[in-house]
């Protein structure tokens, strides 16, 4: 029985290591075959004519317009974004920045009511090649011609906030753990994936230089590759972007994750009963110009490089906010999340290469979180201990005002405590260059506290002559100023 037992235990292990042998050789197979694979797509390419080539998504030929982007949460599907009469809202306009500006709504293309048109016939009006005439939210009309130039749309596919880790008030910085994905659709090389790639990802060669996927930036504060994996942190050598093959495309994907830290301005003009905005910026990294001179990459037309939240993005958002409650942000409550677009204007940007200033336009999304301050901790660690000891300071106006030595006292050292607790809490105070609700409160009840020792001093010269005169007004004031305290710290506090 023995015998058997071990012969069989031993059949059990050299099945085992068997298997372990055949999974290893199987992975330097598929590993072997995905590399063969990758160098053949990446050596079509070199030969071919995009070798030296900056791969722009796509060449147009329109008017330039192009419109926002909103989120439809009820449908969950993007959609052009539009003002409160339905008129579309222009995102940027290539050929004319004079007339036409970022957010500004578009009521009339060629005589179509554009707040009746649906977003794909707006999407097909702007793209045909001919010229248009626009009437604009502010009324006034502006025609366009239709010329040629090339874009690129990088995609946020993915944007998973993951954490909020930290919120440095003091600093000005937003610290957050997240993934995010990056995916460029590259129809020019399909012809050469045809029957080669699959949809796994397959690395591409670095000697082609520069890609729209990789131009995409997060702003960030610091970038620390200990904490960070992603174009920054890797290694020379490595180009951590690869080719899928979807459905007959080819896209490039780029992925970014870890810990990234961002610049923030909060106002605190309000606290501690302030909200904030916070917003991560993501920068396309390229030019939109219609000067080819001014346009980088370079092209002999003009350019547009857009970087465009997708589905995964605005989803990875609304999914934090479902799960923030199980957040290490204590301090704060997540009110909403969004996306928003932007476009960066510098007006004398001097160019080296063509060593003169010009126009530069850069577009930019950014990521909202608009976070309310949980206002507890300073509603009854400070705001109530001042308003109790101003009270002990005020209700001295009720000592009778033949008693100067209690009244002195008894408001002198309410005075003094209330200047020693300031010492206490200071350090839960921002220190800024303004008064903040909470500094004019404290101030004003500094004033507050001492208008009884101010009092009491005041009545002593009078005491001895005219006590009936001195109670009638020292009960008059304590009611008034009381009165006027409250009303002040209403106004203070109501936003």
């Amino acid at each position: 029985m023995i015998i058997i037992l071990i012969c069989t235990t031993k059949c059990f292990m050299n099945r085992k290591r068997i298997l372990a042998i055949f999974l290893s050789f199987f992975c330097f197979l598929s590993n072997k075959m995905s590399a063969d694979i990758s160098a053949e797509f990446n050596n079509r390419i070199f030969n071919s004519e995009y070798a030296n080539k900056y791969p722009f998504q796509e060449r147009k030929k329109d008017i330039g317009i192009f419109y926002d982007f909103a989120w439809n949460n009820k449908n969950k599907n993007i959609i052009i974004k539009r003002d409160n009469k339905n008129f579309p809202v222009i995102r940027y306009s290539l050929f004319n920045k004079k007339d036409i500006k970022n957010g500004l709504s578009v009521l009339k293309y060629n005589n179509t009511d554009l707040s009746k048109a649906t977003d794909e016939t707006i999407r097909q009006l702007h793209s045909q090649d001919k010229d248009a005439e626009l009437i604009l939210g502010n009324n006034k009309v502006v025609k366009l011609r239709s010329y040629t130039y090339d874009f690129n749309d990088v995609k946020l596919a993915n944007f998973d906030l993951e954490f909020i880790n930290n919120i440095d008030t003091n600093k000005g910085l937003l610290e957050i753990s997240f993934q995010a994905a990056f995916v460029n659709s590259r129809p020019e090389l399909n012809k050469f994936a045809k029957n080669l790639l699959t949809d796994d990802p397959f690395m591409i060669d670095n000697r082609f230089g520069y890609y729209p996927i990789t131009t995409p930036e997060f702003k960030e504060y610091k970038y620390d590759v200990d904490i960070r994996s992603g174009i920054k942190s890797a290694a020379p050598g490595n180009f951590p972007v690869y080719y899928t093959y979807d459905d007959g495309e080819v896209s490039t994907i780029r992925l970014e994750s870890g810990i990234g830290q961002f610049r923030q301005q909060f106002d605190f003009k309000k606290f501690p009963f302030d909200d904030q905005k916070l917003k991560i910026t993501i920068l396309s990294g390229a030019t939109n110009t219609s000067n080819p001179q001014a346009a980088w990459p370079k092209t002999v037309y003009g350019a547009v490089h857009f970087i465009t939240p997708d589905t995964g993005a605005f989803l990875g958002l609304d999914n934090y906010l479902k799960n923030v409650s199980k957040s290490y942000l204590k301090e704060w409550n997540v009110k909403s999340v969004n996306i928003e677009s932007e476009e960066i204007i510098k007006e004398n940007y001097y160019n080296k290469f063509l060593k003169k200033n010009v126009l530069y336009n850069e577009n930019a999304i950014n990521l909202i979180i608009n976070i309310e301050r949980n206002s507890a901790h300073y509603i009854y660690k400070i705001i109530i201990p001042v308003f109790l000891i101003l009270s002990i300071a005020w209700f001295v106006l009720w000592i009778p005002t033949y008693k100067l030595d209690a009244r002195l006292t008894t408001s002198i050292v309410a005075l003094l405590s209330l200047i020693a607790y300031n010492f206490v809490f200071s350090d839960d105070i921002p220190k800024l260059d303004y008064l903040t609700a909470l500094d004019k409160y404290i101030l004003l009840s500094y004033v507050f506290c001492s208008i009884p020792t101010f009092m009491s001093i005041g009545f002593s010269r009078f005491i001895v002559k005219n006590q009936k005169a001195v109670t009638f007004y020292n009960k008059k004031l304590r009611t008034w100023l009381g009165l006027v305290y409250i009303l002040v710290t209403i106004q203070i506090f109501s936003f």
